[in-house]
């Protein structure tokens, strides 16, 4: 990947994430948007686009971080087939870790059912973007993909895990929902060589 198509997918990314923190802005603050002035609309959505060009920053540390582990997990299991099963573990693994860790730390006496939302919403997610990759590039995409989509937006999600409301999980979600399928969807384009 030459720098300037990497100078490319950061740009990208950062405004992707900016216009997920926008769009959280108005699903969920809309109201406080309007009240006042217009210059609190702008300030308010201004605010807004940071945080998720903020996000952004998050989601592309841990793009590269995928990348770098999965260069050295190759190099280190013997076979392809042993690496990918390491991450349909680790995708199982973190999806009763979402599940059990918040509802033991968040839950307590309550229901477990709510604590299947996210883990649920994020696998589907995943999936969708995996199948998709897949259809763009070949099958050996699809693990890879799941693995980074799942197992990666969870640990970058991790800070609104740790709260027990909907709003602070979905406005980090959205930003880095964008941000990770973008990257996703866009890696094989960006290291394909030109002949």
């Amino acid at each position: 990947m030459s720098l300037r198509k990497y100078g490319w997918l950061f740009i990208t990314t950062l405004l992707l994430g900016g216009l997920g923190g926008v769009l959280v802005a108005f699903i969920f603050d809309l109201s406080k948007l309007l009240e006042g002035s217009i210059g609190n609309f702008f300030v308010g959505t201004l605010m807004y686009l940071l945080y998720g060009m903020t996000i952004s920053i998050v989601a592309q540390m841990g793009f590269f971080a995928y990348m770098t582990i999965n260069y050295f997990a190759k190099t280190i299991f013997k076979t392809p087939s042993m690496w990918k099963s390491v991450q349909v573990f680790l995708i199982i693994f973190v999806f009763f870790d979402m599940i059990y860790l918040r509802y033991t730390s968040l839950g307590e006496g309550g229901s477990i059912g709510p604590y299947f939302i996210e883990p649920i919403i994020l696998l589907i997610v995943a999936v969708v973007t995996a199948y998709g990759k897949v259809n763009l590039t070949n099958r050996t995409a699809w693990v890879p993909s799941l693995f980074f989509m799942y197992v990666v937006t969870a640990l970058e999600w991790i800070p609104a895990l740790k709260e027990n409301d909907v709003h602070a999980t979905l406005s980090m979600l959205v930003p880095l929902l964008f941000c990770n399928v973008w990257q996703v969807m866009q890696l094989h384009r960006l290291v394909k060589r030109e002949s």
